[in-house]
């Protein structure tokens, strides 16, 4: 069970990078249609790093502890 709740944990973080890393392709309109600012966009691309994902799953697999 502790196998497959990390590899989910696991996918969700890797689905969380590939998303921030096509955050940095949009227009400043389409960032406005997600209502999402310039500055907001800079500080998830800077979590779209190999850090950033091991971070991502050490925090997912602490919440899932958590409500189990």
């Amino acid at each position: 069970m502790l196998v497959i709740s990390l590899f989910v944990c696991i996918q969700q973080s890797v689905e969380r990078f590939q998303t921030r890393r096509k955050l940095a392709r949009l227009t400043i309109q389409q960032l406005n249609d997600i209502g999402m600012t310039k500055e907001r966009q800079h500080e998830e691309i800077s979590r779209a790093t190999i850090k950033g994902l091991w971070r991502d799953v050490v925090l997912l697999m602490k919440q899932k502890g958590r409500t189990l």
